[in-house]
């Protein structure tokens, strides 16, 4: 039995057909520090695009997607990896780092622009040569004109420069929320970066609480730190620091809220052209995950809140590692607020029905949110 069979049984063929093609919203976070969500919504639409706030969660706003289109055929072609691909698909131009081939390519040809397994995904012009492509390996290569599916470029919009919005996905936004940080307490973000949900707690916060965020990689901190300065968040503090070990290397750090969004399979995120995830990878991955639900059940006060959140769907990395949070850690699960999933699957444990589960099929991306007090 494959891992999406363990989840949807007779339903994980349309599942994966799902996760095959952009979402039909995409969703935007309004920074309502700077902007109330109506107002910008009026600036999206004011730039041709079609937006809709959510009537539950208010900062969030989405954009139609369009599509399918059809696509020229263009004598060259450049191939672009996975990431580039997908990235394609939800409305990017083509930047040389994701590229893999592209021939004689000159500055002003006409290319299309394919996936590895010679998908034909965009057409468009490029802007670089093919020496400088492979040579420079950094800038734009192809700015596209045609695509199989029309999805704002919203990081190439001035509200996204200006700090207005930040792109985040309705469950990731949801998350914050279920976390319910309030004013004057101290959160922690173990898996801080690039600093969507740690730019939100901020936010939902009213910068008034102490926001506290963590990533081993320094090159990821750095990408969380313009994230926070970009949105004006001023009560953040950002650490190059393994939060596996916060219990043990910062004994004096409690917690009233923490965050835990750590490394996952990512199996639930659209577009995908194509995953070769093995459930081995899956099972190692839920062992790394089990160690920072170890650290946050001892840095979280007593009485206080833990979130964990996944992008994937496996029972692994989701409602096993509820069961193994209640078993070895002594935390408990807690309804969450707003609630507007699916419930988790009870067999592994019954507090599943407590969690939520994002399916690609029904909600358009695959997501797990469980909630635990200590």
């Amino acid at each position: 039995m494959n891992i999406a069979t363990q989840v949807f049984g007779k339903e994980a063929t349309i599942a994966l057909d799902a996760l095959l093609k952009p979402v039909s919203r995409y969703y935007v976070r309004c920074n309502t520090r700077l902007v109330a969500p109506e107002d910008l919504a009026k600036k999206l639409e004011a730039r041709g695009l079609n937006v809709h706030q959510h009537p539950a969660v208010p900062e969030a706003l989405s954009i139609d997607v369009e599509g399918t289109f059809e696509i020229q055929e263009a004598e060259q072609r450049i191939v672009v990896d996975k990431k580039a691909a997908e990235s394609v698909l939800q409305g990017a131009n083509v930047y040389s780092p994701g590229v893999l081939a592209c021939g004689a390519t000159r500055v002003g040809d006409v290319v299309n622009v394919v996936s590895e397994f010679d998908d034909v995904l965009a057409y468009g012009e490029a802007t670089m040569s093919a020496n400088e492509i492979l040579t420079f390996r950094r800038g734009l290569a192809v700015r596209i004109s045609e695509r199989r599916f029309k999805a704002p470029q919203v990081r190439e919009l001035p509200e996204y420069s200006e700090g207005l919005l930040y792109p985040q996905s309705l469950p990731a936004m949801l998350t914050s929320h279920v976390l319910d940080p309030k004013q004057g307490e101290t959160i922690v973000d173990m898996n801080c970066a690039p600093g969507g949900k740690l730019s939100h707690l901020s936010q939902l916060t009213q910068n008034a609480g102490k926001v506290i965020g963590f990533d081993r990689n320094s090159h990821k901190v750095a990408q969380a730190r313009e994230t926070v300065a970009r949105l004006g968040c001023t009560n953040v503090t950002l650490s190059v620091h393994d939060s596996r070990y916060l219990d043990v290397d910062m004994p004096d750090l409690k917690a009233d809220r923490v965050l835990i969004d750590p490394p996952c399979s990512a199996l639930g995120l659209r577009p995908k052209i194509y995953d070769f995830t093995e459930e081995n990878r899956v099972m190692q991955l839920a062992e790394y995950q089990k160690q920072f639900i170890n650290a946050a059940s001892r840095v979280v006060k007593p009485s206080g809140f833990i979130v964990y959140s996944v992008c994937t769907f496996t029972r692994q990395e989701c409602e096993q590692i509820v069961e193994y949070a209640e078993r070895e850690c002594g935390l408990r699960v807690v309804e969450q607020e707003p609630f507007l999933g699916s419930k988790g699957l009870i067999d592994i444990s019954p507090s599943g029905a407590s969690c939520q589960r994002f399916h690609p099929h029904l909600h358009e991306i695959g997501y797990f949110i469980a909630k635990f007090t200590r």
